[in-house]
C-alpha cells in the first residue's frame, strides 16, 4: 500500500477495472493516493471501533477522504461463495470505519446504513452510554494474538450471516493458514452468562434472560428463556436512544457479561425472531406489537 495516511483511501477489488480506472487518475492528477485492493493478496486490517486506528499494513491511517466500491468481479470470475462473503465483510468493515468517522468526505453517505453494520453500531452503542466489550475487527494473524494479551477471545463475521466461535476454531476454520486472513473477522472478549436479550417495541421494552450451555445460544435449539420483570439497571434508557437514532421502533439486543458481572452489549438486531420470547413472556411480547401497529 502506497500513499501519505492521511491522503484519499481508494477501496474495492483489485480486478475492478473502476477502481483501477480512478487511482489512474489520481496519479494523473500528481495527487497522493491510498489504494486497499481485495484480491488473491490482501493488505493487514486491525481496528478498534471504540477509540482505536485505522491500521492498514502496520500503518495507522487517517484518510481525510474515502471511494469504497463493493467488489462484485471476484465473485463472477469464481463462483466459490466463500469469496462473496469475503467481499462482504471488507465492505462491512470499512462501511463501519466510515460511519464511526463522519468527517470523512466520502460520495452517496446516506446510503451505507449504520442500522446493520455491527461496528459502527458498537460506536453508536458506546456514545449513548452501552457498554460494548472490548473488541478488534482485523484479518491480522499478529493483532488478533495479542489483542486482549492471551485472555480468551471469540470471533464472529462483519457483515453477521454465521455463529460466534472461540478465536481458535475460527483460525482453524480459516481458509488460508499463513499470511493475513482473506477477510476482517469481528474479535471480541469472551464473555459469560448471564445472556440477556431486550426488546424495543416504540418506547418500551421487554427483557428476557437466555440460559444455553453453548457459547451461542442458536448452535442448537435447547436454550432455556426466561422473561425478566424489567430490563437490567443501566440497559433500558440508552437501549431505546439507541433505536430512535437508527430509526428503529422493533428491535431487539443482545447483552453478555464480562468477568466483573456487567452486561455488555453486543448487538442490535432489526429483524428478530421472537416466537419464543413471546411464549416466555405469555403472549405480552405479540400484544405489544399488535398495539404499536394498531395505534
Amino acid at each position: 500500500m502506497t500513499g501519505a495516511p492521511d491522503a484519499p483511501l481508494i477501496a474495492g477489488g483489485a480486478s475492478d477495472p473502476n477502481i483501477t480506472a480512478l487511482i489512474d487518475g489520481f496519479r494523473r492528477r500528481g495527487a497522493d493516493v491510498q489504494p486497499v485492493l481485495i484480491g488473491a493478496e490482501v493488505p493487514r486490517l486491525a481496528w478498534q471501533p471504540i477509540g482505536g486506528d485505522l491500521v492498514i499494513d502496520g500503518v495507522p491511517r487517517t484518510p481525510r477522504a474515502m471511494f469504497l466500491r463493493h467488489d462484485v468481479f471476484g465473485a463472477l470470475r469464481d463462483p466459490d461463495p466463500q469469496l462473496a462473503a469475503n467481499a462482504m465483510a471488507w465492505t462491512a468493515t470499512l462501511v463501519g470505519w466510515l460511519l464511526a468517522n463522519p468527517a470523512v468526505r466520502t460520495p452517496n453517505r446516506g446510503m451505507w446504513s449504520s442500522v446493520n453494520n455491527k461496528p459502527a453500531a458498537l460506536v453508536l452503542a458506546h456514545q449513548l452510554g452501552l457498554r460494548p466489550p472490548a473488541t478488534l475487527v482485523t484479518n491480522d494473524r499478529a493483532a488478533a494474538a495479542a489483542f486482549l494479551d492471551g485472555q480468551a477471545k471469540i470471533a464472529k463475521p462483519v457483515a453477521g450471516g454465521d455463529l460466534a466461535r472461540p478465536l481458535d476454531d475460527a483460525i482453524a476454520m480459516a481458509s488460508r493458514h499463513d499470511g493475513p486472513f482473506a477477510a476482517p473477522a469481528i474479535l471480541q472478549e469472551r464473555l459469560v452468562p448471564p445472556e440477556v436479550r431486550v426488546y424495543v417495541i416504540g418506547e418500551g421494552t421487554f427483557a428476557f434472560e437466555v440460559r444455553s450451555r453453548h457459547l451461542d445460544y442458536r448452535t442448537a435449539n435447547d436454550a432455556q428463556v426466561i422473561a425478566l420483570d424489567a430490563a437490567p439497571d443501566g440497559v433500558a434508557a440508552p437501549l431505546v436512544r439507541l433505536a430512535r437514532a437508527l430509526e428503529l421502533e422493533f428491535c431487539a439486543a443482545d447483552f453478555k457479561a464480562a468477568a466483573d458481572g456487567s452486561l455488555r452489549f453486543l448487538e442490535v438486531n432489526t429483524s428478530p425472531m421472537f416466537s419464543r420470547f413471546d411464549q416466555a413472556s405469555g403472549g405480552r411480547l405479540c400484544d405489544a406489537l399488535v398495539a404499536w401497529l394498531c395505534a
